[in-house]
């Protein structure tokens, strides 16, 4: 290791912050590069916690939420972004990253090139590390990885791991997140360097060149970039009033095709997930207002929704709280 990294050392700084509402944790991933936003998928009240090992030039990220979360946004630059599920476990809904089926043994969000497009399901552990390419390729050659950056598959944003490779890199970084919530001072001694060095980041390199990449999912009529373009009109118009008809002239698709791509990626329809977008939208305003400056009922129209007791059902099944309950809460 050479340059500041070396002069400096590597320093951990473990920190733990939980959050109930995807806006405050969209906020702490713009922190980490990722500007993301985020749609909660299904009812009831988040909780989600993140623990943050930074480790120069790496971070490391747990992740931990309890219901189902869709993320989509940029990635950040001249970084490597890996990502892996620290929990396997048989799912009902799995892990779909753009409209992929992701299995257990995969290290995914590779590829810088390509936006986040990730569905998370309920109750997940996730970890996450961020490797600048500059620092990558500076370690390969003395781990005896020269020219890795090379041996990347271009293009690849998801790899198989091998039984072995996934139980040695998972195990490893489940243990180390552990050690920092429970005994954050031993990652204070100066053997962290060397056990990074030599225990971590051959398990990555290892993880990231015997990996085969995961072949494509088949096409089919509910097609992956219509589901895309969709979730783009649907965030550039979110208060013109429409109907499941103009989503499928604006798509140039069939309902059936429109409904079954929609299902297929995100779990719903194309007009539930549209509710959904509205009130996030909503809730993201409510957390921003003055109370006495904002009148709920007059907020809900804007949006679209012109039934008061719908609305505040349907706001309440989601978030798990009413409307004013947002509003009121500490700025």
């Amino acid at each position: 290791m050479t340059g500041s990294a070396a002069q400096a050392g590597l320093r951990f700084g473990p920190s733990t912050k939980s959050w109930t509402c995807v806006e405050e944790l969209e906020e702490a991933f713009q922190s980490l590069g990722l500007d993301l936003q985020l749609l909660q998928l299904e009812g009831g009240s988040l909780a989600s916690r993140m623990l943050l090992l930074d480790v120069p030039p790496l971070r490391l990220v747990r992740l931990q939420l309890n219901r189902r979360v869709h993320g989509l946004g940029a990635k950040p630059k001249g970084v490597l972004t890996i990502s892996l599920d620290l929990d396997p476990r048989p799912r009902e809904v799995p892990y779909r990253s753009h409209g992929q089926v992701l299995p257990d043994d995969t290290l995914f969000g590779l590829d810088p090139s390509w936006e986040v497009h990730l569905t998370l399901p309920t109750a997940v552990t996730m970890g996450l590390v961020f490797l600048p390419f500059e620092a990558l390729a500076r370690w390969a050659e003395p781990l005896g990885w020269p020219g890795f950056l090379g041996e990347l598959q271009p293009s690849t944003n998801v790899l198989s791991m091998s039984p072995s490779s996934s139980s040695g890199l998972r195990g490893y970084l489940r243990a180390l997140f552990a050690l920092a919530e429970q005994e954050p001072g031993r990652l204070q001694l100066p053997a962290t360097e060397g056990l990074i060095r030599d225990d971590l980041l051959p398990l990555l390199l290892e993880a990231l060149v015997s990996g085969p990449s995961l072949p494509k999912a088949p096409r089919s009529p509910a097609r992956i970039a219509m589901v895309k373009e969709m979730q783009q009109w649907m965030r550039d118009h979110p208060n013109r009033p429409v109907t499941l008809a103009d989503l499928c002239r604006q798509a140039h698709a069939s309902r059936r095709t429109l409904i079954q791509g929609f299902k297929d990626h995100l779990g719903m329809g194309p007009m539930a997930y549209l509710k959904l977008l509205r009130l996030h939208g909503i809730h993201r305003t409510l957390l921003q207002a003055e109370p006495r400056e904002l009148q709920i009922g007059t907020l809900a129209g804007e949006w679209g929704f012109y039934n008061a007791g719908h609305f505040a059902a349907d706001y309440c099944r989601l978030f798990g709280e009413r409307p004013r309950d947002t509003l009121q809460r500490p700025r």
